[in-house]
């Protein structure tokens, strides 16, 4: 990364700021794609959760229908 911010000094200082810049946007990109990462992870696990309480329900449906029809 020096070697290039380097070579862009010596092509003027426009060059090496361009050169920061992208790098900066690099490095702020793969922060937020981490952050992503994790915000997707928790989204997987709520909807997760609420798959299993969605089944728990539908079991507890079915059972009182059958108890209805009994009575």
């Amino acid at each position: 990364m020096d070697k290039i911010i380097q070579v862009a000094l010596e092509h003027g200082i426009w060059a090496a700021l361009s050169i920061i810049l992208i790098f900066y946007i690099l490095k702020a990109q793969e922060e937020r794609d981490l952050k992503q990462d994790e915000r997707e992870k928790n989204y997987q696990t709520i909807i997760s959760s609420l798959t299993e309480k969605f089944y728990i329900i539908s079991e507890i449906k079915k059972n009182v229908e059958e108890i209805k029809e009994k009575i």
